[in-house]
């Protein structure tokens, strides 16, 4: 007999977590450490691993930010591993109200999808792909956009500072150096490491500060945390009051000098985020696509008018043979509001992606009607256009598609079953993670 599911394992409340308030901070974020250094395999974090070991990334994440929050400095009692495991296995358990009132109105699919992918996937993936793709971001440069010097004017150094020390700490903190390394050497190392006082600093946070940040960003609804933005996404580094830094999730130092760095760069900066939108994730994209052989012909963006109006194609343009694909890149992350479910935010996100794909449909389109040429003649069955978005989303596709075929219907009139399934087959929205010099096409 199959064994079903005991829903009496699930809670909706994270107060017991303020048990973690008895345990010392050195020996609660050693262990998140410890089982963090189990799942990383010199790459990345290996999720067979993580199903071996019986822990994931997010849980450990969600147990190390709970920790600092909830300490007492007076406390004299080292977690054990019986301890740990039950604080992870009622992280694991935790299912709020959101989740009860998505499975009571049937989108329940769509709430896990969004939560699950912003919450699991940026920290999925080699490592070296990531810090690949910043690298280039970050020492970007044309005439109208110079990210090396933007990047030096907010950090007081070069980018490569950044990534070494973080490519250093995920190797030397991984399994894969767990006995391939003299206990002595790899003490230098990472001794040698911690003396660029630039990087660290910027990665670092002491602990205080650290509550404090993540209050003021949670409006002190710890629940909030569960599923938002956690501080050590941009200090993976700790410091204790004793002065000793702790990294309780080692991964993170890649999402640190990635990501999270772009986000800190462009800070209440929409115009720097819009530039780099434009600029750095086309080219980027371009010259990702002049590197593959199998490409025949490649473009940027070509203008072109219908009556007197100025068009622009998509950002990139790309054929193999008889096939074309047309690129638009977009800037746009998912909105905070997102992770809480919020049905008015969903709405409004799906409308943007939405617009997107129309966007896409109407280039298509614009070119089958012969407003703009190509290197050759392409058959609109074999044009496919890609909305690239910097960020992974979760929103549901179904609803996206809906949308569009609104939007569509709107400035076509009435489209037929036939050319809603050429669009749903035709135009796809990805994420900036899928393009690096291994992964194209």
């Amino acid at each position: 007999m199959k064994d079903e599911f005991d829903y009496g394992l699930l809670h909706s409340d994270l107060s017991s977590l303020e048990n973690l308030r008895k345990f010392t901070l050195e020996s609660k974020l050693l262990a998140s450490q410890q089982f963090a250094s189990r799942i990383m395999n010199g790459s990345e974090v290996d999720m067979n691993l993580a199903y071996q070991e019986n822990i994931m990334p997010w849980e450990l994440e969600i147990f190390a930010a709970y920790s600092v929050i909830f300490n007492g400095d007076d406390a004299t009692q080292n977690i054990d591993m019986k301890s740990f495991a039950e604080a992870i296995t009622y992280i694991r358990n935790y299912w709020d109200q959101a989740f009860k009132d998505a499975e009571q109105t049937g989108t329940y699919p769509e709430a896990f999808m969004i939560r699950s992918i912003i919450q699991q996937f940026s920290v999925q993936g080699p490592m070296l792909q990531k810090l690949f793709r910043y690298n280039y971001f970050f020492n970007f440069q044309n005439d109208i956009l110079d990210m090396k010097k933007e990047f030096n004017d907010k950090f007081s150094t070069e980018y490569f500072d950044f990534e070494f020390t973080a490519f250093a700490l995920f190797l030397l903190l991984s399994k894969a150096s767990l006995g391939k390394i003299h206990p002595t050497l790899h003490q230098q190392a990472l001794c040698r490491i911690f003396e660029n006082e630039t990087v660290i600093s910027t990665l670092c946070i002491d602990k205080e500060k650290y509550i404090v940040e993540m209050k003021n960003l949670y409006k002190d609804d710890i629940l909030k945390l569960y599923y938002g933005l956690k501080a050590h996404q941009w200090w993976p580094l700790v410091e204790g009051n004793d002065g000793i830094i702790y990294i309780p999730s080692p991964y993170l130092v890649i999402n640190a000098v990635t990501e999270s760095m772009l986000n800190r760069l462009t800070f209440r900066n929409d115009k720097l985020r819009k530039l780099i939108g434009k600029e750095v994730l086309e080219n980027y994209l371009f010259d990702i696509y002049k590197q593959v052989e199998t490409v025949t012909w490649i473009s940027p963006e070509i203008e072109y008018w219908i009556g007197k109006k100025l068009h622009k194609t998509p950002d990139v343009l790309v054929a193999e043979n008889e096939y074309c694909c047309f690129y638009d890149t977009k800037e746009m992350v998912p909105s905070l509001k997102i992770r809480e479910l919020d049905e008015e935010e969903i709405e409004k996100d799906s409308e943007i992606y939405a617009m997107a794909i129309r966007q896409s449909y109407n280039q298509i389109v614009n070119y089958t009607n012969g407003f703009f040429e190509l290197d050759k003649k392409y058959d609109k069955e074999k044009i496919f256009g890609v909305v690239v978005m910097l960020e992974d989303i979760g929103l549901s596709r179904d609803r996206i598609y809906s949308l569009a075929f609104d939007l569509i219907a709107e400035e076509h009139g009435d489209i037929g079953d036939g050319e809603k399934r050429f669009i749903q087959s035709h135009i796809k929205i990805v994420s900036q993670h899928y393009y690096t010099t291994k992964n194209v096409f």
